[in-house]
């Protein structure tokens, strides 16, 4: 489905069904896809300086075998760096997943669904356990980010100009991640990534 963006005239193609919002890679105009046959203007991100990484909007590749591709790009920063997250479009036709990459380190995350009560963020404690959706996560990392800018598309809405706190940790085999944003609380399950297990064809 092809729409146009109102800010720059650019042809705003829309690769997926389920994507919410969308960046123009030429203004960085950014805008939330509504009902599928409409936008609403958000706000404009900010362009994306690049930095060495194997992967680009575009992209396609496999995981552990399951091909993908690059749908969207985006950083957030925090008081020590940033790190990016790149949303990706299952060749299997699943929601799309994100596949965060942080100090070389990669990990594929997917949205899970808040089944109990979540304690406050200014509550949680590194080095503390917690206990979400009846499981146990001791939590590693807690820290306020924000989002820098966006490339691409994106199956949910981005927090443009809000910061907003986070938490992760193991929980077995997984690890769980925590976004406090303004108006709700998500909950991600990821899946450490080798760098053998992930193919890039370009």
């Amino acid at each position: 489905m092809q729409m146009t963006c109102e800010n720059c005239g650019a042809a705003l193609e829309i690769q997926n069904q389920f994507i919410r919002n969308v960046t123009c890679s030429y203004c960085g105009a950014n805008y939330v896809v509504q009902g599928g046959a409409s936008l609403q203007k958000q706000g404009v991100s900010a362009n994306l300086g690049d930095f060495p990484s194997r992967l680009h909007v575009g992209a396609k590749g496999k995981i552990k075998g399951r091909g993908f591709t690059v749908l969207g790009r985006v950083r957030y920063t925090y008081d020590d760096g940033f790190w990016e997250e790149w949303q990706i479009a299952w060749d299997d036709g699943e929601t799309p997943s994100w596949l965060e990459e942080d100090e070389g380190m990669w990990t594929v995350y997917r949205r899970g669904r808040v089944k109990s009560e979540i304690p406050p963020f200014d509550q949680v404690k590194v080095g503390s356990s917690i206990e979400i959706n009846q499981t146990k996560v001791f939590i590693t990392e807690k820290r306020r980010g924000k989002m820098q800018g966006s490339d691409g598309q994106f199956s949910s809405v981005l927090p443009l100009d809000d910061p907003f706190g986070y938490v992760t940790g193991p929980a077995g085999d997984k690890t769980i991640s925590v976004n406090y944003w303004p108006d709700e609380i998500e909950v991600s399950l990821g899946e450490e990534v080798e760098e053998h297990e992930m193919q890039i064809d370009g």
